[in-house]
């Protein structure tokens, strides 16, 4: 006598495959998260590396076109660049005129024997054109500064050279430019050197952690325009402390821009005469913790 088999399978069988086939998918939804995770961790660290070397070379850039001894490092409170520390949040310093230098429409070099200080009058070769697209107003200033950013007791970038805060701005100048000359108006400078350095603005970097009321800005409504204010590094600029002003992130005046996101860290250290710049930026990972990438830049 001859058995027959069903080929229809069992209730056991069927429940069998349906946990293998379940403990298989969840494998593999495991495996292809795990996948997902690390390319999405390779990425944000690939993006976050390029993004910090693109911020910190355009501040070395800005940094290398500075006015020595104007560095500053403020809030809470303002300290000269030798004595900066990390519980100074914001970077702030004078800028030269760089872009006019470039194009060659003033040298930055007077002549001092043609130059007559008693009449306070400074000859410089081919300064002339630089008035040409510019409005002569109290923006641009004149300073005569050291060549090196620790300062002497005479350059006091916190307490009276160039007017931050409110102090006073004895080393900065109000001049009125014309046939190849500067003219100083106002008091006159104790020491005229060689070399000397045009100014029309301040420039300040700090996360907005740090910052008291943005709002001044002309192109900000308020901090929720950003996705993550608190972590945003900002740019100030189109300031003049010279002339009392202070940047719109302060209550003042001028403009500002973005220059990175997901920053939770920058720090400003003064160094064997050089300045360190470190860098944090963390970036959240959907299903995993958070990437964290600092980054550090040398300016001379």
């Amino acid at each position: 006598m001859r058995c027959k088999f069903s080929k229809a399978f069992t209730l056991l069988e069927m429940i069998f495959v349906v946990v293998i086939s379940g403990v298989l998918a969840i494998g593999s939804f495991k495996a292809m998260q795990s996948l997902y995770i690390r390319s999405a961790k390779a990425k944000a660290v690939t993006d976050m590396s390029l993004r910090s070397q693109i911020v910190l070379d355009q501040i070395g850039v800005m940094l290398y076109n500075r006015i020595p001894n104007s560095i500053i490092g403020s809030n809470p409170d303002c300290q000269p660049i030798s004595d900066i520390t990390s519980e100074q949040h914001v970077l702030e310093w004078l800028g030269t005129m760089e872009d006019d230098l470039i194009e060659r429409k003033y040298d930055g070099f007077v002549d001092i024997e043609k130059s007559d200080k008693d009449s306070k009058t400074l000859v410089t070769p081919d300064i002339k054109s630089i008035m040409e697209d510019k409005d002569l107003d109290d923006n641009i200033n004149l300073v005569f500064s050291g060549a090196f950013d620790g300062g002497t007791e005479s350059i006091k970038a916190c307490s009276g050279a160039f007017g931050y805060h409110g102090a006073a701005d004895d080393l900065s100048f109000d001049v009125i430019i014309e046939d190849n000359k500067i003219k100083i108006d106002g008091d006159q400078p104790k020491y005229i050197y060689e070399k000397y350095y045009l100014t029309d603005t301040a420039y300040a970097i700090t996360r907005g952690e740090h910052i008291a009321d943005i709002t001044n800005c002309s192109t900000v409504d308020s901090e929720n325009d950003f996705k993550d204010f608190n972590n945003t590094l900002f740019l100030f600029y189109n300031y003049q402390p010279y002339n009392g002003e202070t940047y719109c992130g302060d209550g003042g005046a001028g403009d500002v821009s973005i220059l990175a996101e997901n920053v939770t860290g920058f720090e400003i250290l003064y160094e064997n005469d050089s300045i360190r710049l470190q860098l944090d930026m963390t970036q959240e990972i959907r299903g995993s913790t958070a990437v964290h990438l600092s980054k550090q830049k040398v300016v001379f």
